[in-house]
């Protein structure tokens, strides 16, 4: 039994992924699909296997020539793309020997392909299609007795509509309706056979596990139901191979999209992160490599179970969908939630003390440290670029003596920093509340910075209302926490709370960037009622300073906010 794997297309709707990756080498969990798919059919007693390339034909070229299969691999490059007709066609030497099978190099499916062979064998037409009842691709029209009347997905008589799973199997006969060296689709072709009068059989196989990974959103649930059953096996220790419910979460500011993965009242969190095919480190290699270390010095962030670095997917804790924000909203009780703050920074303390040992740069991602460049370009320009000139649309600012201002203040942070491991974006958001129990989340961002940062983004969070008085009482209760891990003679009260006052600044300018950048380029209007909030914090820290190296920047701001206040009107 001969096949040919159908592996030249373009893989247009994965792109851009596909302009360095061709599609047959995506890997579902660690192995290519066009090497599952080579080992599925050598299981099925498949003796010599056919392949056709064209983009980036090198690659799987070279990915064959590497593997030990045991039988004849042919590949044959295609210089222009001949369609999945033409392909079998420019194989006719190697296949009209006898039936062969062609299958789409980008399925996974359980399909018995020596079922389908046997079906084919046991009846008299030229064709045998492998069919199922997918209604997103259900454009084949079969009749009760099984045979295909049409592809255009009109339903004719008492016919059904099925979807062409992509793996059939060919009597040589079909090379009478493929002219030699020509572009063709095999569908048309198919169309030409019953044209002429030839019958085409159709396999209707119920109960089927198909999938076709042509789209990213396809190629995730691919891998996200290989990984699925392993990682409730490893986290409940029983084996639940089927039934289980994804629900997508409400959004957060990244483009990440999170899923509760069910089975009863058995959960875990996926978050997906994207495709990835370079080799550069990505969001997905922080977010595991700096999640793993923080869980082992038993800071308190989700457990990860398991991850597939290309897909982009982690599996980790489910710790449900209560955050801070929701905790201290409900709650009317000052002091109690006076008491989780001081939870909070006891823990934020550990974090900057106990993460920062044995941290590796190389996870951060976005850069190894809280810099002087990273202050000016992602917090100060990141405010000025993206809120006042493209939100307000501010077009004459004083470019030069706000380049001053914002070198001073990046010089007054990092002069007066308690460097430890910073989370960099440790709000009420990001602070999950189980069981009593605080853990925080997204903290691919961490790197080595000042604990004074974190400690404003938790304390100036626009997401929540903490009284002034209350705050000055955390700021001394977080020093003194600090001051508990610092060498004798180092506490000096004068830097922490300057670098505070300023790191105050720095990240309401930041988070108003985001909230700009997020509600109106990104879609997401749910950021827009928290830019007044945040401004307005801004421009009473700036007053509170009374900083004259910081003078344009508080006019700016003072003026943006009644710009603001008149545009919301």
């Amino acid at each position: 039994m001969k096949a040919i794997v159908l592996s030249a297309g373009l893989g247009t709707r994965l792109k851009p992924h596909t302009e360095y990756l061709p599609k047959p080498l995506f890997p579902v969990c660690g192995r290519p699909i066009i090497d599952t798919v080579i080992r599925k059919l050598i299981s099925a007693g498949i003796t010599a296997v056919a392949v056709n390339t064209h983009h980036l034909a090198e690659q799987i070229e070279s990915f064959l020539k590497d593997r030990s299969y045991g039988i004849d691999i042919l590949v044959r490059h295609e210089p222009s793309l001949l369609g999945t007709g033409g392909a079998i066609g420019n194989f006719s030497d190697f296949l009209s020997d006898g039936p062969f099978i062609v299958i789409n190099s980008d399925i996974l499916t359980d399909i018995d392909i020596s079922d389908i062979f046997d079906t084919h064998n046991a009846h008299q037409y030229p064709v045998t299609l492998a069919m199922h009842d997918y209604p997103l691709f259900n454009k084949v029209s079969v009749c009760q007795n099984e045979f295909v009347h049409g592809f255009s997905g009109q339903i004719q008589n008492d016919h059904k509509l099925l979807a062409f799973t992509g793996v059939s199997v060919i009597d040589p006969t079909i090379y009478r309706f493929i002219q030699p060296d020509s572009a063709c689709c095999i569908i048309d072709v198919f169309r030409d056979m019953i044209r002429s009068g030839e019958k085409i059989k159709a396999r209707v196989l119920p109960n089927l596990t198909w999938n076709d990974l042509g789209t990213p959103e396809r190629f995730r649930d691919a891998v996200a139901d290989d990984m699925t059953p392993r990682v409730f096996s490893q986290v409940y220790g029983t084996s639940l191979p089927s039934g289980f419910e994804k629900k997508k979460l409400a959004g957060d500011g990244s483009q990440r999209k999170w899923y509760r993965i069910c089975k009863g009242d058995r959960s875990v969190i996926m978050a997906d992160h994207g495709i990835h095919t370079e080799s550069n480190a990505t969001q997905v290699d922080a977010f595991v490599a700096i999640g793993t270390h923080l869980h082992q010095n038993a800071i308190p962030v989700p457990e990860i179970y398991d991850f597939d670095r290309f897909s982009g997917l982690v599996f980790m804790q489910d710790l449900g969908d209560n955050h801070l924000q929701d905790i201290v909203s409900r709650c009317n009780d000052p002091e109690e939630n006076t008491a989780h703050y001081r939870n909070i920074i006891d823990l934020l303390v550990k974090m900057s003390v106990s993460g920062k040992k044995g941290f590796s740069p190389a996870w951060a991602y976005e850069g190894a440290q809280y810099d002087k460049p990273l202050i000016i370009e992602k917090e100060c320009r990141y405010f000025t670029n993206r809120f006042l000139k493209e939100y307000l649309g501010f077009t004459d600012l004083p470019a030069s003596a706000l380049a001053h201002e914002f070198e001073h203040l990046a010089d007054t942070i990092l002069g007066n920093a308690c460097f430890g491991l910073m989370h960099r974006d440790f709000q009420s958001r990001n602070i999950m509340v189980a069981d009593k129990q605080y853990y925080f989340n997204d903290f691919q961002g961490a790197r080595i910075g000042p604990i004074q940062y974190d400690l404003a983004s938790l304390l100036v969070d626009p997401y929540v209302q903490i009284e002034r008085e209350t705050q000055e009482k955390l700021i001394v209760y977080a020093e003194n926490r600090f001051n508990a891990h610092r060498p004798p003679g180092l506490n000096d009260h004068g830097q922490f709370l300057t670098g505070y006052r300023y790191c105050c600044i720095a990240r309401l300018m930041q988070a108003i960037g985001a909230y700009a950048f997020l509600s109106r380029i990104m879609q997401k209007p749910w950021f827009e009622p928290y830019i007044p909030v945040a401004l307005g914090r801004l421009n009473r820290h700036l007053d509170d300073l009374s900083d004259i190296h910081l003078y344009t920047l508080g006019k700016i701001v003072a003026a943006a906010e009644k710009n603001l206040h008149a545009k919301m009107q």
